[in-house]
């Protein structure tokens, strides 16, 4: 179903697209924890994209600011930056392909590349529910509560310097 859901909201134009979990079943579903700090993630990664857009000058009438398939309220960032599945077209795979990140990043920081290149990045909601096991497992756990803290103070900075950085492709 997320799939599908993905593949019907797509446009002939657009280039990657990053799936993007309703606020509904992301906060129902997922430890509070990475609810919390995902959403900051997000927020502040969507942040630091349109800074890095609206600065870039003369460059800017390259790169396209990603969309999303539908409204985008308050507290909702354009991209699930931190969500897993992606696509993309084949013609875009030296994206990724010759990126040397070893982590999240090498999934992330090729979006911001792309972008940066002028490629259509778009987010689409899907109704993705996380498995009530994992949610248990989770939640309330130190050491998964502690990898996403490293993932704000590792991978976000990252990220914010893809947008500065010399493209690597």
């Amino acid at each position: 179903p997320l799939w599908a859901k993905v593949h019907s909201a797509l446009k002939p134009t657009d280039d990657v697209v990053v799936p993007r979990r309703t606020q509904q079943s992301f906060q129902s579903s997922y430890p509070i924890e990475q609810f919390y700090s995902e959403s900051y993630g997000n927020l502040y990664l969507d942040a630091v994209m349109k800074n890095a857009i609206q600065g870039s000058g003369d460059a800017a009438s390259a790169i396209v600011m990603p969309r999303a398939d539908t409204d985008t309220p308050r507290g909702t960032s354009i991209l699930d930056w931190h969500f897993g599945p992606f696509a993309f077209r084949a013609k875009h795979v030296d994206l990724w392909t010759e990126y040397t990140g070893s982590s999240y990043d090498a999934q992330i920081v090729p979006y911001v590349h792309g972008i940066r290149k002028g490629l259509s990045v778009c987010g689409v909601d899907v109704d993705f529910v996380l498995d009530e096991k994992m949610r248990q497992q989770e939640e309330g756990n130190a050491e998964f509560i502690e990898k996403r803290l490293n993932q704000l103070n590792e991978l976000d900075p990252k990220v914010k310097a893809a947008w500065t950085d010399d493209l690597y492709c």
